[in-house]
């Protein structure tokens, strides 16, 4: 694969390549950034070597390659088939941008591509790769467009009052969810949530769409018949927005309708993969407005644990207000679990949580739940 290889000693970090730095040290810093992953720097200081060199093919293959790793697609196109100009024979700058073109979605533009190294360098690694690349993207995306699948849940939890009995509470969830085309995921689901006291069944459908391979959106709608506790109904909407190859932002607002009340609630985050730790870290900021405008507001996070073998194991902790049955408290949360594949298709969660609601109970739970793709 012709792109940004590491080829360069280390190089200081805090300042960009001095103006009157060489060529080849402006490409070694270059290429020593995008070995760290460093994408932006290494754009910067390849477009400052591209002010000094305008007519260079080899820092413009770098530079549009750094674009397509930083995902700026559009960017990347436009500079590599500006490299392709100067340079017509170089392949590695065509297999360059037929990967910017495959990234970028356009599959037509990246087989063309491919088909014109072939033409000039039969049996051609590169080409070979990219037409593999192609064959297993649209083998997924056709599988992707036929999955569909079940989940089920269930959660006891044993909770406990300042002046009366404790309880155990159920809570019983089932899911179908599936995609209903190349970029577009629609989920509905059932939950039961019984409290010996009183019983709430609420529904939700929920859809998500990706706008491209950096951006992500949701709606969700829900609703609970003859509410006792849970909102009467709600609206639910979020982003996820990869800004760099290691960080995403996330961004929820809901309002909830209740009995006695509504609330509005806004949870703006981030969510940053650790590499070397093998980890990936999400903070949330948690607001809450009720129906008077009196604001409340808390804090979560999360740390998540990928394995191989696609297994993980999360765990987090999290202080916010909530509202229940039309009253908004403080609630203090901890909480931990994982998931494991069984088969290819069957996978099994389980967690435990402890919650405690300010004034109000303290609550001890542990769920289990499969979910099953046909």
């Amino acid at each position: 694969m012709i792109l940004l290889v590491s080829t360069a000693a280390a190089v200081p970090l805090a300042q960009d390549t001095a103006p009157n730095a060489s060529r080849r040290e402006q490409i070694a810093q270059a290429r020593a950034a995008a070995a760290r992953q460093d994408f932006a720097r290494a754009i910067r200081l390849l477009e400052q070597a591209d002010a000094v060199h305008p007519q260079d093919p080899e820092i413009l293959r770098l530079l549009g390659s750094a674009y397509a790793f930083d995902q700026r697609y559009p960017q990347a196109i436009a500079t590599l088939r500006r490299a392709s100009l100067l340079a017509p024979d170089d392949l590695d700058i065509r297999a360059a941008l037929a990967r910017a073109y495959l990234w970028s979605g356009d599959r037509a533009a990246a087989r063309g591509e491919a088909a014109a190294i072939e033409a000039r360098s039969p049996g051609n690694a590169d080409a070979a790769a990219i037409r593999q690349q192609l064959l297993t993207s649209q083998t997924s995306a056709r599988e992707s467009e036929r999955k569909w699948g079940l989940a089920a849940a269930q959660s006891f939890s044993h909770v406990t009052f300042a002046n009366r009995p404790s309880q155990t509470w159920a809570d019983t969830s089932f899911a179908v969810f599936g995609n209903i085309g190349p970029t577009t995921a629609l989920s509905v689901g059932v939950e039961r949530e019984d409290r010996r006291t009183a019983t709430d069944t609420r529904f939700e459908v929920r859809i998500d769409q990706q706008l491209r391979r950096s951006l992500r959106i949701y709606i969700a709608v829900a609703a609970t018949p003859n509410a006792n506790f849970r909102e009467k109904w709600g609206v639910t909407g979020g982003v996820e927005a990869d800004v760099a190859s290691f960080a995403t932002l996330l961004a929820d607002l809901r309002h909830a309708e209740y009995q006695d009340a509504s609330v509005t609630v806004f949870q703006p985050g981030v969510r940053i993969a650790m590499r070397k730790l093998g980890l990936n870290a999400t903070v949330r900021m948690i607001n809450l407005w009720d129906e008077d405008g009196t604001h409340r507001s808390g804090l979560s996070g999360r740390l998540d644990r990928p394995f191989s073998s696609s297994a993980t194991l999360f765990a987090g902790a999290a202080t916010y207000p909530d509202t229940e049955a039309g009253i908004t408290r403080q609630v203090h949360s901890l909480f931990a679990g994982g998931t494991m594949p069984l088969t290819q298709k069957v996978l099994l969660r389980a967690g435990i949580d402890y919650d405690r609601r300010r004034a109000t109970y303290t609550r001890k739970g542990a769920s289990l739940g499969i979910q099953v793709r046909f």
